[in-house]
């Protein structure tokens, strides 16, 4: 008959207490926890902290077109927003023509083009927010980059 923690059983096939039984299993156990938490202090002074990457997304929001009217974007969205952004400047400054210009050809699916990369609906709709004064183009054109990306 053997013993297991503490009390008689009956039966001769019940586990003994031995290296590999329940009460090695639990000091392995709170070893684990024990190096767990050890392992998460060491890696906390390695990674930036959370104020850091919040001000890093307050400031990249800063930079993507939004609507006027549009509450703070997600995380996610200001990425994927700002990766559509990049690449439509990285064609604008490709295409070595004027900005409206290539975007209005985008946008009515001029086959001269390739395929733009960032013409997502998020994007395009923005666009037209977009104050093209101060990046020097023409007032009057800005009506047919709305027309455009609204229809």
């Amino acid at each position: 008959e053997g013993y297991y923690s503490g009390q008689l059983t009956g039966s001769p096939t019940t586990q003994q207490q031995q290296p590999g039984g329940p009460p090695y299993r639990v000091q392995r156990q709170a070893a684990n926890i024990r190096e767990r938490k050890r392992m998460l202090r060491s890696e906390a002074g390695s990674r930036p902290p959370v104020k850091i990457i919040n001000s890093a997304f307050d400031q990249l929001r800063g930079h993507v077109p939004t609507f006027p009217y549009e509450k703070r974007l997600s995380k996610i969205d200001t990425l994927r927003l700002a990766i559509a952004y990049i690449a439509l400047l990285r064609e604008v400054l490709a295409a070595d023509c004027d900005p409206l210009e290539y975007v209005e050809k985008a946008l009515a699916n001029d086959t001269s083009l390739e395929r733009a990369e960032w013409n997502t609906s998020d994007l395009t709709a923005r666009l037209s927010w977009i104050n093209w004064e101060n990046l020097g183009v023409n007032p009057n054109r800005r009506s047919i980059l709305t027309s455009l990306a609204l229809s």
